[in-house]
């Protein structure tokens, strides 16, 4: 008699583990960062030294917070959606405070000497920590009547008020000669809050609906 067909079963596909999503979203996290800064920092008025490179810019490099708000909300927010645990957000700033600790305390408080000590860089890296447990806070505590596509949505919301809120503290007093006026961060408020809540907004709807689909 022949004998039976031994029936294999499939392999099981190893499941990315959390820490993992953490050092991939965190790395994507920090390149946006770098690429809102040596972009669209570039067109920075008299500030502007020239593409990659950084100047004595006190704040006006800070514009770009602004138009990288869709990215930073999607990035953040999609691994809260997919591993629910808390202080997801929080863990994927990581690599920028532990990268930028290093970028900082170079740029701004050696070569330019644009920062009032070494506290203002931790600030940096304490801020950017707290943008993300802004998401981690709002996601858990917001009203549990709220269906989850606005939960998402509203946390993006909160993240980016935070965002900038924390980003225009640094400005005013992490910095020797904190910049005024029309032109600085601040002054072009009127436009840059209202356009970074409206994309963290749909940056949270993004992550919400790629969760559903993923």
């Amino acid at each position: 008699m022949r004998k039976k067909d031994r029936i294999t079963q499939p392999e099981k596909k190893e499941k990315i583990k959390v820490w993992q999503i953490i050092l991939i979203f965190g790395f994507l996290q920090s390149t946006v960062t770098a690429i809102g800064t040596y972009f669209f920092d570039f067109f920075a008025g008299s500030a502007t030294v020239g593409f990659g490179k950084m100047g004595e810019i006190e704040g006006t490099g800070m514009f770009f917070v602004y138009m990288v708000g869709y990215f930073n909300a999607l990035i953040i927010i999609l691994p809260i959606l997919k591993i629910r645990q808390f202080g997801m957000g929080t863990a994927i700033y990581l690599p920028y405070a532990i990268i930028g600790f290093f970028v900082e305390y170079y740029y701004e408080l050696i070569k330019t000497k644009s920062l009032v000590s070494p506290w203002a860089v931790v600030g940096w890296c304490v801020f950017g920590l707290a943008t993300g447990f802004s998401a981690d806070l709002s996601f858990k505590f917001l009203p549990s009547n709220l269906n989850l596509r606005n939960r998402t949505i509203l946390t993006g919301i909160i993240m980016g008020l935070t965002n900038f809120i924390l980003t225009l503290v640094a400005l005013t007093f992490f910095y020797v000669n904190p910049q005024t006026g029309s032109g600085s961060f601040l002054g072009i408020a009127y436009f840059g809050l209202p356009w970074l809540l409206v994309n963290s907004a749909f940056g949270g709807y993004t992550a919400y609906a790629i969760s559903k689909k993923i």
